[in-house]
């Protein structure tokens, strides 16, 4: 028991020195030395020496020793997480032991905006991440890892290696990026992928929910701040850490499960749609209605009669395909299989008072389940500090290299391979007799492309993305209390794309021409920031802490994209724009770029007052180069404070209640996510659009330009007033932890661009400020830690959010926008004024016709016959068309929680971790093809078994129809609840003791575990998976995400996962 205990306290205590490294150490008058202890004598690693209202501090090293340097007089504060703090005032005495006991849990401290203080004296809402239990959710990007893990945030990620995640703090702010500014140890970085960090170099994290403690970041903050700190060096001997984990992953499950398999199966649902409608059932393919049969070929054909023989010595590539019929191809298992994913992280740390490092590599290898697919990244990050005399000096710098192969999925849709598995019927084989692929090229087979060649002809268009992020600072104590720092930071991304295309010989819709489009991007962002940081406490009861600064921020980014056509070749080693490979005469090239800059200043003030009365004020002014001179300029001012209850004398009786503090806040934050130069009109031309052959002999052109956008001078900043009420509460000696908010978000002046009528040209419209738009909700975040006994320990945390977005007004005459978004059906999103945005627009059904009498009854609806679906009349103007679409749901969720459990006994340790999402709705835009058909397209099996007939009138789908073209219009069939909860991480590890052998080996600590991921998902949701990427959409240059969201266009799905994992430390 001892020994579990000693190793428990030693893992605690290595997480409490990383959260609590970032302390800058300062020199003092005098030095320290002591050690921290348990009540058993064992050291407690990385407890926490701070000088009282200041911070100046350091942490213990793996024997609970430290030095510090410190004035006489000053007090003390040393804290452990789980053990009561202590303070001590420094006298004559150089060396202290101190020994700390069990008891309240003690705040840490954590980084909220250009400083760090204790979590117990925060009064804004800043949610802390457990980045440790974060880490066991496998992810190329810690953004994947986030789901449930801080209450007030939504995430939507996918199961394709390396795709975007979509994080939303507290809802929708914008019509345009809602993506929160993450800072990276300080340099800001706005990226919706963030795969190119790597999580497990992150030492900490803080969600900055509210203005008030986000609005020091201004005009960039509107959308929620989420701020960063890689692991730092610790005072001590070098410590050598290995985590390594191997796993096998599969989808969550497959469109096999109810697409048909079986080419018969699927005649019936032909034979039956066209005999409904009272049309010729085709016979090229199944031949006799009434004895439909699979025919040996399906190409060539004749359109009329089966092909039973065919001389197969006259294939010719690419002149003369011939096509087996397949018995049954399952497109789905064809194009998926289980998959490897590992991941290795080795890292050495270490110092000495005046010094500290820490260096680490990583390797991330994440293969797709869908076939030649697959993502890598490779990371290094040197992160070290410095110290002379009151200088302190470091850097922390990563660069990470990442490259995958999507197979063209891409923003998922009907072109793409998952698209085709559902387009792809099951008589149609992988290839055709001469190895070449297989296709649709009969008639009544579809337009789809094959979803192998998709895969296999895209396996070489690899993306490789690079990224430097880093930043050298400096600090210096100029008195006591008083510091300077500044620092330079920088993000350099380099990125490179090139996609050849191949001919589709075997399309019914082939193309024959090989090309080439090879694209480069290259950006880069510097960060200057300079602040002034005073801390003052006296009479033991007054705590200042003032802070100001000046920041500047520019960007500069460069795009060049080249395609050329009609290669004679397409060896990979001549995919080359160059005009001897290719059709000189189809060369293109096109290149643009882009430039912006921010300036601010800005100041904040904390005071304390005998520990229990706190205010806060920050103000920023920002300055943009996106914005006219008119408008350039913004100031995002805040004010919070806060109320410690269970201070007061009339408190001091309630014996459970260890610490009840009340606060409140509001602010305002911006939002200037708009493309650079729209406030100038901006001319453009080219061959096709603007030059002109003036001397009408077709050999010569004249440039000239056209108005390509509209600009707005008046253009200006979106600013949200946020208003947030909570408390926080420690009960029962620490046991429960209780975090409460509720909140108000109101968004004025939204950026938006209304259509212009056609009068106006083909110019992009003028982005203006129109818009207003509101969140309300709460988050509630509950912690249990419990002990049975002296060797069995539980925790439970529990995060709850909720929040309703609304659109309060447009432009002062539009009710409502449509979102642009729906394809073949129509648009189906809408925004409007009273409703969230993004809305799914349709009409609404009201069950199936039951009868000719029924529909004679019922308002005049275009194609009504029974089995056919039956409209309402939203507008009851006693007819049934595009006047009655009306808002019909929305991907919102009413609340999203994650719970953790963890468990410990002796050296064994489990915990397990669930996601819900309740309340959000889903438009599965699939159904066009997998229940109407549209395009021949393969179906699901209940049409067999639940389509409308006379003798079955209790049916949930239409009748087969091959004349129905009128059911498949845009309505509230396609939208289904997409509640699920999901057990996303179970865990079971187990510690060796580290005494005897391999203690001799040089271990310090050796853990094993063996983890499952998303082993069951309980959902009503009928398609594969209810947790649904975002699809990435830009409008004007403006990411409208939020504007297409839960919308099923077809889902690489999310993984299952068994892997095994190892972390040692020498």
């Amino acid at each position: 028991m001892k020994g579990y205990c000693y190793f428990t306290k030693k893992v605690m205590g290595m997480l409490t020195l990383c959260l609590l490294s970032t302390l800058t150490l300062f020199g003092q008058s005098r030095t320290i030395t002591g050690t921290v202890v348990d009540v058993n004598g064992q050291p407690l690693i990385g407890a926490t020496i701070l000088v009282k209202g200041t911070t100046v501090g350091t942490v213990t090293d793996l024997d609970g020793a430290f030095t510090l340097e410190v004035e006489p007089g000053s007090i003390l504060d040393v804290s452990f997480t789980g053990y009561t703090n202590q303070e001590i005032t420094i006298g004559d005495q150089t060396t202290l032991n101190i020994t700390l006991e069990e008891g309240v849990l003690i705040d840490e401290i954590v980084v909220t905006g250009y400083s760090s203080q204790r979590k117990r004296d925060i009064i804004g809402a800043v949610s802390v991440v457990n980045t440790d239990e974060m880490k066991n959710v496998t992810g190329s990007s810690f953004l994947q890892q986030l789901e449930g893990r801080a209450a007030g945030l939504t995430v939507s990620t996918g199961g394709a290696p390396g795709s975007r995640s979509t994080v939303r703090v507290r809802g929708v702010s914008s019509f345009g990026n809602n993506d929160p500014l993450y800072i990276i140890d300080g340099v800001p970085v706005q990226d919706g992928f963030n795969n190119l960090i790597n999580p497990n170099d992150i030492e900490s994290m803080q969600v900055l929910k509210d203005a008030s403690s986000a609005s020091i970041y201004g005009a960039r903050a509107n959308n929620g701040v989420i701020i960063i700190t890689t692991k730092r060096g610790q005072v001590g001997k070098a410590t050598v850490s290995y985590d390594a984990s191997i796993g096998v992953q599969s989808p969550v499950k497959g469109m096999d499960s109810y697409l048909l398999t079986d080419p018969l199966d699927y005649a019936q649902v032909v034979i039956q749609s066209h005999r409904n409608a009272g049309i010729d059932v085709p016979t090229n393919i199944y031949g006799n209605p009434d004895n439909p049969t699979i025919p040996q070929y399906i190409w060539p054909n004749d359109g009329t009669n089966q092909t039973q023989s065919v001389d197969e010595s006259t294939y010719s590539f690419p002149d003369n395909l011939i096509i087996r019929a397949s018995p049954g191809t399952n497109w789905w298992d064809e194009v998926f299989d289980p998959s490897p994913v590992h991941n290795h992280n080795l890292s050495i740390s270490g110092g000495n008072e005046s010094s500290t490092y820490n260096i680490s590599a990583g390797y991330f290898d994440q293969d797709g389940t869908a076939k030649n697919t697959w993502w890598k990244r490779y990371s290094f990050r040197a992160n070290s500090q410095f110290k002379s005399g009151r200088f302190t000096f470091g850097e922390n710098l990563s660069f990470a290299r990442a490259q995958n192969v999507d197979g063209g999925f891409g923003n998922q849709g009907e072109g793409t391979f998952i698209g085709n598995i559902i387009k792809a019927q099951p008589i149609i084989p992988v290839y055709d007799v001469g190895s070449w692929y297989g296709g649709a090229k009969a008639n009544s087979l579809g337009n789809a492309s094959n979803p192998i060649a998709i895969l296999e002809k895209d396996k070489d268009n690899v993306f490789t993305g690079n990224r430097l992020l880093g930043n050298v600072f400096a600090e210096v104590q100029i008195l006591d209390g008083l510091s300077a720092r500044t620092s330079f930071g920088i993000q350099y991304d380099a990125n490179k794309d090139k996609r050849f295309q191949f001919p589709s010989y075997e399309n019914s819709e082939p193309t024959t021409i090989y090309g080439l489009t090879e694209n480069n991007f290259e950006g880069i962002t510097w960060t200057w920031t300079n602040t002034l940081n005073y801390t003052r406490s006296f009479a033991d009861r007054h705590n200042f802490t003032v802070i100001g600064g000046y920041e500047s921020i520019r960007n500069e980014n460069t795009f060049l994209e080249g395609n050329i056509s009609g290669y004679v070749t397409d060896d990979i080693n001549a995919w080359y724009i160059q005009s001897a490979l290719a059709d000189p005469n189809t060369r293109g090239v096109f290149s643009n770029g882009g430039f912006s800059s921010i300036v601010s200043l800005f100041g904040k003030i904390d005071y304390g007052f005998n520990d229990k009365y706190y205010v806060s004020a920050t103000v920023r002014r920002d300055g943009s180069s996106r914005f006219g001179p008119e408008n350039r300029y913004g100031v995002f001012p805040a004010f919070s404070a806060g109320w410690r209850v269970s201070g007061e004398s009339f408190m001091q009786n309630i014996s459970w209640l260890d610490d009840l503090k009340i606060r409140g806040g509001w602010g305002v934050t911006g939002n200037q996510q708009v493309p650079t130069g729209r406030v100038f009109d901006q001319f453009g031309g080219g061959t096709n659009s603007s030059f002109y052959n003036i001397n009408g002999n077709g050999s010569s052109l004249a440039a000239g330009y056209v108005l390509t956008s509209i600009g707005n001078p008046a253009l200006k900043w979106e600013e949200n007033v946020s208003t947030n009420v909570g408390f926080d509460a420690s009960l029962i000696q620490g046991k429960v932890q209780v975090v409460f908010d509720v909140y108000q978000r109101s968004v004025d002046g939204l950026i938006f661009a209304p259509t212009l009528p056609a009068t106006a040209g083909n110019a992009s419209p003028p982005f203006v400020n129109i818009g207003e738009m509101q969140n309300k909700g709460w988050d509630l975040s509950l912690a249990y830690n419990g002990r049975i006994g002296s060797d069995f320990r539980f925790n439970t945390d529990l995060n709850l959010g909720h929040y309703k977005n609304e659109i309060i007004s447009i432009d002062g005459e539009q009710d409502f926008f449509l979102g642009g978004f729906g394809g073949r059906l129509g648009n189906i999103v809408i925004n409007e004024i009273g409703s969230p945005i993004g809305s799914f627009f349709g009409l609404k059904t009201d069950g199936i016709f039951q009868s000719q009498a029924e529909v004679e009854a019922h308002a005049t609806q275009d194609g009504a016959a029974p089995g056919r679906l039956r409209f309402v009349d939203s507008n009851g103007d006693g007819m049934v068309n595009a006047e009655d679409k009306v808002n019909i749901g929305n991907y919102h969720p009413d609340l999203t929680a994650g719970l953790g459990l963890g468990f410990a006994y002796k050296n064994f340790d489990a915990n397990i971790f669930l996601f819900a999402s309740i309340g959000n709705e889903i438009f599965d835009i699939t159904k066009e093809f997998t229940i109407f058909r549209l395009f021949s397209t393969n179906v699901r099996e209940e049409l067999l078994t639940d389509s409308w007939t006379a003798e079955r009138t209790n049916a949930s789908i239409p009748r087969l129809d091959q004349n129905d073209q009128f059911s498949s219009t845009a309505s509230d069939f396609y939208v289904e609840d997409g509640s699920y909860l999901r057990a996303k991480n179970i865990q079971l590890g187990y510690t060796l003791p580290t005494a005897g052998m391999l203690s001799r080996a040089g271990f310090s600590k050796l853990r094993l575990y063996v983890q499952a991921e998303n082993v069951f998902t309980i959902t009503g949701y009928s398609n594969i998976d209810p947790a649904l990427p975002a699809v990435t959409r830009t409008v004007n240059g403006v990411d409208v995400t939020d504007q297409s969201s839960g919308i099923d266009r077809g889902t690489y799905p999310t993984n299952k996962i068994f892997l095994f994992g190892i972390s040692a430390t020498f």
